[in-house]
């Protein structure tokens, strides 16, 4: 047995995996962000209030809106929900723990790290981004904005999004396949239907932007021409950006949206009404949030019908937001309110989100859109529904958590004081922007006068609302230290977390919650709890540092990159190798609900879910090839012209192949056949070895005529989707040696065959990809 390392040591919190440590984790980061990006906000808004000063230039100031923007979005309101996700979804599913708890160790290292890499572009030369926090191209490529910075915030992101991909797998599979027996979708609560939603958007969003970062670090590490081009350009970027950045609003606010629910429910103690029609809505929304985002780019001058469709679509997003609304008001009806400090934040949360509601549904007109496009009315509108409404809800959540998670209760009148300082500090603040809506966005200086009293009155509540969190701070840590005991249940909360001890065992129950209609019935497990001293592990942090090494070292320092490689690779054979010797293993919870997925394993539904994102990936690259294609009309040359129609076949029936023996892996594996699987996957790596030498050989033969990585868009294109593709073959190469390793071992003697068939489906995948590819680029 492994000695527990104490609680409040180092080496617990780098080594922890449980839900709960990295919930706080996560809570204690994105806390830290949130400050680091509010403080940015308070710097260029003195700058704005006093523009004579000069107290930051254009420059600072760019860079201070386009951090500002970043950290906010992506490191510390988003991540903030998701501390209460990971802390709270197992307890309100009645599970033990997410379902890959390393997974979920590595999802916050990702981001800890990323967030840093990000901060780290102050101190560089050049400064950091100062781009805004869209990132437009052609302004972010290096021909208009050469710093370092802008790449190495670039690689930020796209650490950020493998932290979230990791994430959304595994909140996914969590919730579909570790439910507490009974607890069927109609009874989830509604903050854990919220972050299903959340992750949903995720699992779709963010791979197209991976792929427009993707595009927007070849152009400026290698000088291709995505962006810079008339048939790419600032149209390629906005598709591949706001297809994430209008869904990023709703995967901000609906963590907020299911705490209110929750919250409401508890105080007016009795059902929301219409519940259902608020997960419908919520549905709905999902859905439509990814066909109104072309009201982003009206101004890019695209035919009038596209115009007037996506302008019904915005509007029509209203609708859903609208059901929601007016069911949490109802909801209040005749009811029993218990006005508490979380009760306080919900209302508000639910009227700034109405402000900001009304004052979005103006960007669906098109003539309106061309006014108030990059003025500080899209700002208001922007931060009353998205960060208020967002916000609020996350303050309410986290008073109402608070005696949960540490055993305490907070200080009732300070929190409401708080909450008052709060409400109005951040209407001082905003609400004068919508009267000098004709002001313009980014500018670090104005020479109008009659501005000058608004943005005096704007930056007066910025700082009032900034202040406000220190009475939330010295709340929280004299309450941590003296405040009165909270019991399991202060709030006569009706779900899940509300039956275990404040704060619950590392092991959540010392009961199995059984659901039985409205009833719950708690099974005594003789208080035994779950193994996690041996889920310790100190690997999620090293890879992710790692990454952070390598990342940094690409842009400032070759040695720097070169250790960072050796020890990414190295942590990764020490993690597979752990794996190959079985000394983590989650096993399948015994009794749960999980219906649709009751056939399916937690690993293969996790290895599903993983397949539609790097599919999404895809899906953004060949739709930057068919937009550059359209847009080149016949400049672009027949494929058949350029590329060696028979060399192409050949590999594809090498690669088709390697699908056939991996499949008879997958066989033999079932029936425990070592001898036949170690063939199999032996012949598989060897076709997949190749298949990236005939590759190489295409290439180095292109080189060759001429048709380089820069010399044309087409080619441009091919390489970097080939690429692409082949890198996922050589990552699946690896997972074939783990495999082979395995085999050697004995680990399929007895059966066990789901790693192979796992790794089947995502090299299936791989090869179907591949069909496509070769039908684009060869064939037409």
């Amino acid at each position: 047995m492994v000695e527990k390392p104490d609680y409040y040591s180092i080496k617990h919190w780098l080594t922890t995996t449980n839900h709960k440590d990295i919930g706080i984790l996560y809570l204690f980061t994105s806390l830290y962000f949130l400050m680091v990006g509010g403080s940015l906000a308070l710097l260029f808004r003195l700058q704005l209030a006093f523009p004579w000063l000069n107290i930051l230039d254009a420059s600072a100031y760019n860079q201070a809106v386009t951090m500002h923007g970043l950290i906010m979005v992506l490191w510390a309101v988003s991540p903030l929900a998701f501390a209460f996700a990971n802390y709270l979804v197992p307890l309100q599913i009645g599970a033990r723990d997410l379902a890959f708890p390393r997974l979920n160790a590595l999802s916050y290292w990702l981001y800890l790290f990323s967030g840093l890499l990000a901060a780290v572009t102050f101190f560089i030369p050049g400064g950091a981004p100062d781009v805004g926090w869209t990132y437009y191209a052609p302004l972010s490529t290096a021909r208009f904005s050469p710093q370092p910075g802008v790449t190495l915030a670039g690689l930020a992101l796209v650490m950020l999004i493998a932290s979230v991909t990791v994430s959304t797998i595994n909140f996914i599979v969590t919730v579909a396949t570790m439910r507490a027996p009974g607890l069927g979708w109609s009874k989830i609560p509604m903050f854990t239907w919220s972050i299903l939603f959340t992750v949903l958007l995720m699992l779709f969003a963010f791979s197209p932007l991976a792929a427009g970062v993707l595009l927007l670090a070849v152009d400026r590490v290698f000088g291709t021409a995505f962006y810079t081009s008339p048939e790419g350009g600032t149209f390629l970027w906005g598709h591949l950006f706001w297809f994430f950045g209008h869904p990023e609003v709703y995967i901000v606010l609906m963590p907020a949206l299911g705490i209110i629910g929750d919250v409401i429910e508890t105080f007016t103690r009795k059902p929301l009404f219409g519940r259902k029609y608020i997960l419908l809505s919520m549905a709905a929304a999902s859905f439509i949030s990814f066909i109104v985002y072309v009201h982003h780019m009206f101004n890019t001058g695209m035919h009038p019908i596209v115009r007037e469709v996506m302008s019904l679509t915005t509007e029509s997003i209203s609708v859903p937001f609208g059901i929601i609304m007016l069911s949490f008001i109802f909801s209040l009806y005749k009811a029993k309110i218990k006005v508490t400090t979380p009760f306080l934040f919900a209302i508000g949360s639910i009227f700034l989100f109405i402000i900001g509601g009304i004052t979005g549904v103006f960007n669906s007109s098109i003539p309106l859109n061309h006014l108030i496009r990059g003025t500080y009315w899209v700002v208001a509108h922007l931060h009353y529904a998205m960060v208020g409404a967002t916000l609020f809800g996350l303050l309410a959540g986290l008073y109402y958590w608070y005696p949960k998670m540490t055993g305490r209760m907070y200080n009732e009148r300070l929190g409401k004081i708080h909450f008052a300082i709060a409400f109005i500090g951040f209407n001082v603040l905003y609400l004068p922007m919508f009267i000098i809506y004709d002001m313009p966005r980014r500018v670090y200086t104005y020479s109008v006068p009659e501005w000058i009293p608004f943005n005096q009155l704007e930056t007066l509540g910025g700082y009032i609302f900034g202040i406000s969190f220190l009475l939330l701070v010295y709340n929280f840590y004299k309450s941590y230290r003296v405040g009165a005991p909270a019991g399991n249940n202060p709030w006569g909360g009706w779900s899940l977390e509300w039956l275990t001890q404040s704060p619950p065992p590392p092991h959540n129950f010392d009961f199995e919650p059984v659901i039985t209609g409205d009833q719950v019935t708690l099974y005594t497990n003789g208080g035994q709890p779950e193994p996690h001293i041996e889920h310790m592990t100190s690997l999620p942090m090293y890879l992710s540092l790692g990454v952070f090494v390598t990342f940094l070292g690409f842009v400032i320092s070759t040695p720097l990159f070169i250790i960072g490689v050796i020890l990414t690779l190295a942590v990764l054979a020490k993690w597979m190798w752990s794996d190959v010797l079985n000394k983590f293993v989650i096993p399948e919870p015994v009794k749960s609900e999980r219906w649709p997925f009751e056939n399916t394993s937690k690993l293969k539904l996790g290895v599903w879910i993983l397949v539609i994102t790097e599919a999404m990936l895809f899906a953004g690259l060949i739709g930057a090839y068919s937009l550059i294609r359209v847009n080149m009309m016949g400049e672009w040359p027949p494929g058949p012209l350029v590329h060696d129609v028979r060399l192409g076949g050949i590999n594809t029936i090498v690669l088709l192949t390697s699908s056939l023996t991996v499949a008879l892996a997958v066989a033999y594996s079932k029936f425990g056949n070592e001898r036949n699987i170690l063939l199999s996957l032996l012949a598989s790596l060897g076709l997949a070895g190749l298949f990236i030498g005939i590759k190489a050989i295409e290439w180095s033969e292109l080189f060759a005529e001429g048709f380089t990585l820069t010399s044309s868009l087409a080619a441009s294109t091919y390489y970097v989707l080939t690429s692409v593709h082949a890198a996922h073959v050589l990552g699946g190469m690896i997972v074939m040696l783990y495999l082979i390793t395995k085999v050697l071992k004995g680990g399929y003697k007895s059966g066990g065959y789901e790693g192979v068939e796992n790794f089947g489906i995502y090299w299936h995948f791989i090869d179907i990809v591949w069909i496509f590819l070769f039908a684009l680029f060869y064939l037409l």
